[in-house]
């Protein structure tokens, strides 16, 4: 009788210790895939990181009367002007692309590869705001053309000119940081 009594006493404990068993392997696993997760696959993310190299300020064309002041990235040579925005998840309320052309000519964008809905807004040499595309779609690849020849193109947030009653004829002055 005393052995009936240890081999169900025995039979217990393996149970039990199973059971712990596979719970310590289930978080162990669980930390080890969190870890991949922050030390590999989410810092090898090909989303490119936001650079400031500058400062813009849209005025009111009557009154010169600030209506926003925005840290900017620039894209002054066609590889940071075909990148743009694009492949971007989120930006800040108060940054945007500056895009400088060499000519001020009919400039055109799109939003292929662009994640994020944007305000595209087109400006002469004389930094006068000639062109607003308003909540842009993303990944569209419609054409979104000036009215009249631009110098610059700046980017922001979709939105950001209805929110700061930015409009045509508004102008825009910049300050780039020293490189």
């Amino acid at each position: 009788m005393k052995q009936k009594g240890k081999s169900k006493s025995k039979a217990k404990r393996s149970v039990s210790f199973w059971n712990q068993r596979n719970i310590i392997i289930l978080i162990a696993s669980a930390i080890v895939l969190i870890a991949v997760y922050f030390f590999f696959i989410n810092k090898s993310s090909n989303e490119p990181q936001w650079v400031k190299e500058g400062e813009l300020t849209i005025l009111k064309a009557s009154d010169r009367n600030r209506l926003a002041h925005i840290e900017i990235e620039v894209a002054s040579n066609p590889t940071e002007r075909q990148q743009g925005l694009m492949y971007r998840s989120h930006m800040d309320e108060d940054k945007g692309m500056l895009f400088i052309f060499d000519r001020e000519e009919m400039q055109a964008f799109w939003m292929k590869n662009t994640i994020i809905p944007l305000d595209i807004i087109f400006i002469s040499s004389k930094g006068v705001i000639n062109t607003i595309h308003s909540q842009t779609t993303p990944f569209s690849e419609k054409s979104l053309p000036s009215k009249i020849k631009s110098q610059f193109v700046l980017e922001v947030n979709g939105g950001f000119c209805q929110r700061h009653g930015i409009k045509e004829g508004d102008l825009i002055e910049y300050k780039l940081d020293h490189k």
